[in-house]
């Protein structure tokens, strides 16, 4: 697990993202947070990068590629098995 590593939120509800930045603005994380409104985007960025994720939030209806299949794409690949 990277601590450092940036906090990824994929959701497509602006407002919901907007409840994500205060919960993490309150609790003073200093990681870096990245937000995505599909899970295409979130996984085209973690195929892209060397940078392990502190940790990954995700809706699961989303639009082209749901949470779940996300998941099913993220364990499959080999940097975060």
């Amino acid at each position: 697990m990277n601590k450092k590593g940036a906090i990824i939120v994929i959701e497509d509800d602006q407002d919901d993202q907007d409840i994500f930045s205060e919960v993490f603005k309150e609790l003073n994380y200093k990681n870096e947070i990245i937000f995505f409104n599909d899970g295409q985007e979130a996984l085209n960025h973690l195929r892209g990068t060397y940078d392990e994720p502190f940790i990954v939030f995700s809706d699961i209806n989303m639009p082209k590629l749901s949470g779940i299949e996300l998941r099913k794409q993220v364990l499959r690949m080999k940097a975060f098995v």
